[in-house]
């Protein structure tokens, strides 16, 4: 993963970076081993697809205070981003403070829809 990013936009979140697993209590049974390859393959691309939402906003640094996966971790190197998990909360109100970003808890709107608003993020002259 990148160690320095010059004028980031950065990302605060309060939520996970890990691979999408379905509620507790719910189970998905099939027979067909196909099916059940799909489901996981599904839950892969959901995470890829809230990571992405984050990027396309502009943003080059993430933030969070949750933890973020190995699959998560490979994808933000793809894409050149740094991420940086399990930051203390109160440290994260600090920085979102000082850089002038907002502490994102949930991607999705009133509406159901996930996205990410530019809006969010916050700068600084290098990390």
């Amino acid at each position: 993963m990148i160690k320095h990013v010059e004028n980031p936009k950065i990302a605060c979140i309060d939520f996970n970076l890990n691979k999408f697993r379905l509620a507790m209590g719910i189970t998905v049974q099939c027979e067909d081993v196909t099916k059940l390859a799909e489901v996981r393959q599904r839950e892969m691309d959901i995470t890829k697809e809230r990571i992405e939402k984050i990027i396309n906003a502009g943003a080059n640094v993430i933030l969070t205070t949750k933890g973020i996966d190995d699959f998560a971790q490979k994808f933000l190197i793809e894409k050149g981003v740094m991420g940086i998990r399990r930051v203390e909360k109160s440290d994260m109100r600090k920085i979102a403070k000082l850089i002038g970003a907002e502490i994102v808890t949930n991607i999705t709107d009133e509406n159901g829809n996930e996205n990410f608003s530019s809006e969010h993020l916050g700068t600084a002259k290098f990390v």
